[in-house]
């Protein structure tokens, strides 16, 4: 079984703009980044695909209907495609946290520290896992097209990258707001294996 995983990171937000930490806050992006999702606007143009996904949050939403038009009466609008809720870190910098412990423990290791009042990596990581095994009675229907398209976060593009290349992690790839990224995911021993 094989899925060509096509994501796209949200436009960019005032907060992004601002290197705030973004998660499960609800805003919008920003009027003129609609310009910078344009070249994702035209790759998108023509193309069809089997399922279209995307986070429930505004910001994925407005990218969503700006980017791929024809989609948006179909789309499955999904809670696990949220991005990691910062807790008592949104909305704050780089700058407001760097003299905090338990965030420069974070940065080094966010598999085992915990945001204060956020979500739990082992949480974030198991609805990613639960999305992804979702797509599996999808691939395994007969469909000439396999190919999906995901508008969601820069961190769960990160996350699903790392999830199914062998031997990458989560810090290994980058997703700027309005980018592209395809993953192309073969399903062997009961779990997808990607490459770019």
């Amino acid at each position: 079984m094989e899925l060509e995983l096509v994501c796209v990171r949200h436009g960019t937000t005032k907060w992004n703009k601002e290197k705030r930490y973004l998660g499960h806050t609800d805003i919008g992006i920003l009027p003129e980044s609609l310009t910078k999702l344009m070249p994702v606007k035209k790759v998108l143009e023509g193309r069809t695909f089997r399922k279209v996904y995307c986070s429930d949050l505004k910001r994925c939403r407005e990218t969503l209907d700006w980017i791929y038009p024809s989609s948006t009466d179909r789309a499955v609008f999904d809670r696990r495609l949220r991005e990691m809720d910062f807790g008592e870190w949104e909305g704050q910098t780089y700058d407001q946290l760097r003299h905090s412990e338990v965030y420069r423990e974070w940065l080094d290791n966010p598999q085992s520290v915990t945001p204060p009042g956020g979500e739990a990596w082992a949480h974030f990581q198991g609805r990613l896992t639960d999305f992804m095994n979702s797509l599996t009675a999808l691939a395994q229907a007969e469909s000439k097209d396999n190919r999906v398209l995901v508008v969601t976060h820069g961190g769960v593009i990160r996350q699903l990258a790392a999830m199914t290349i062998s031997g990458s992690a989560f810090w290994d790839f980058s997703a700027d707001p309005g980018s592209l990224f395809t993953l192309k995911l073969t399903f062997e021993g009961g779990k997808w294996i990607g490459h770019l």
